[in-house]
């Protein structure tokens, strides 16, 4: 196993020790908030854009994307807020036995879910504009990266023109 993949495999662990300590409802928060980001931002960042376009000097390439990326994180957040509201009325429920540890182990599970879903959907990115000749040999001879690339293409549909925009930017 090369180093590409252990630091793959330590990311996962990383989201799955997050969903294990935060528990089902928050973890859940986080994916949703992830999905209903990205679906939301794609339909809403060119209208956005074109309005604030004359606040990045007229560079509309610069304007997509940095309002994307602004869309993107205020739905998330405010999905996480939603989520973290259910998951303190939640808290209440955890004087039955089990349930706390039930949530937790569910958490894991969907963090294990959230974590194969970013590091595809960001390899899946990185794979169509390469970073350099070390990621791209890491990437090619990888025993893991291919798994998560084809778990990236779900989200795939959800992305917009934004990636091009990227691309001319890069």
């Amino acid at each position: 196993m090369i180093i590409f993949d252990l630091i793959l495999l330590l990311i996962l662990g990383g989201f799955v020790l997050y969903g294990l300590w935060f528990g089902l409802i928050h973890t859940l928060g986080v994916l949703v908030g992830t999905i209903a980001g990205a679906f939301l931002a794609a339909r809403w960042y060119e209208p956005v854009a074109s309005w604030t376009s004359f606040l990045f000097g007229g560079h509309e390439n610069l304007a997509k994307v940095v309002c994307f990326l602004i869309l993107f994180v205020i739905i998330n957040r405010l999905v996480g807020l939603i989520f973290w509201l259910v998951d303190k009325i939640f808290s209440f429920l955890k004087i039955i036995p089990f349930l706390s540890t039930i949530n937790r182990l569910i958490g894991a599970v969907f963090g294990f879910l959230e974590g194969t879903l970013v590091l595809g959907l960001t390899l899946y990115v990185a794979e169509r504009y390469p970073l350099g000749d070390w990621f791209i040999n890491s990437l090619a001879d990888s025993k893991i990266a291919h798994y998560f690339i084809t778990v990236g293409k779900i989200l795939t549909p959800l992305l917009p023109e934004i990636l091009k925009q990227i691309k001319a930017l890069i």
